[in-house]
């Protein structure tokens, strides 16, 4: 498939506004004056929380831009939704990229060269695609669900199965080759990526968290025994689960002020 041939998606990340605010504006900005072709969704992971059949459209065109956060988070996000991406999707990273990275890479910037022509059909032009649910801005609406879940890196997972050990709210169970799934994501509780730090392979993602790995970028946690966050999972069932929760909590705290130290 060409680059002509190609889909833009853009995303706002209203969610949580994990892309840099000026970051987003620019390249939203730049889309809109190229009049070429984009659709621009609030929130990707809502999307793929409920397995939206627009990401499924978008991944059997190939060849399409993905502009949103950490392409690692991107492409596990979609192949969670049943819509893996193809090996030539570009996924273009607005949350550490800059915008002249972004907007110079080859193939999009042949796709945002100006147009003399008038578009073909309508476009989002910075709006929230109509299968995006929320308020104004695609903002979640006051008692609706945020959609903070984890995804797997099933690259990295060694199927130890961590994961669904340790989570107390039943949100991985597995499959019936004994590989770990997330299959209630709603239950997540949000804002908590512990079951992201005792993964030995760092193969979970929280794509709205702030810190990577977790959050979707490359490279692994850290595991020294200053700062790593283990889970001793054969106690889970002898000791207190209010005490070995405020013991993680400590050491995340602890792992926080070393890295900001």
């Amino acid at each position: 498939m060409s680059n002509r041939a190609a889909h833009i998606l853009y995303c706002h990340c209203a969610q949580a506004q994990a892309v840099p605010a000026a970051t987003g504006r620019a390249v939203l900005d730049a889309l809109s004056r190229s009049g070429a072709e984009f659709e621009a969704v609030a929130d990707l992971c809502g999307m793929a929380a409920r397995r939206d059949p627009v990401l499924k459209r978008l991944a059997a065109r190939g060849a399409v831009h993905i502009l949103a956060c950490h392409p690692r988070a991107v492409r596990w996000l979609f192949a969670w939704a049943d819509a893996p991406l193809a090996k030539d999707a570009i996924l273009h990273d607005m949350r550490s990229g800059s915008v002249a990275e972004i907007l110079n890479h080859p193939a999009l910037a042949d796709l945002l060269a100006p147009r003399e022509r008038a578009r073909s059909r309508a476009t989002a032009r910075g709006k929230p695609a109509a299968s995006s649910p929320g308020g104004a801005g695609g903002l979640p609406m006051p008692g609706e669900w945020v959609p903070w879940f984890p995804v797997i890196d099933y690259d990295r997972c060694k199927n130890c199965l961590q994961c669904v050990q340790f989570c107390l709210f039943g949100v991985y169970e597995t499959d019936a080759d004994k590989k770990p799934r997330v299959v209630k994501p709603e239950k997540c509780k949000t804002g908590c990526p512990a079951c992201a730090r005792v993964c030995p392979e760092s193969a979970i993602i929280f794509a709205k968290y702030k810190d990577g790995p977790i959050s979707g970028e490359e490279g692994r946690l850290n595991e020294s025994p200053e700062t790593g966050v283990k889970a001793d999972l054969a106690s889970l069932g002898k000791e207190d689960l209010h005490d070995i929760l405020r013991r993680r909590s400590a050491l995340a705290k602890a792992r926080k002020k070393a890295a900001d130290a």
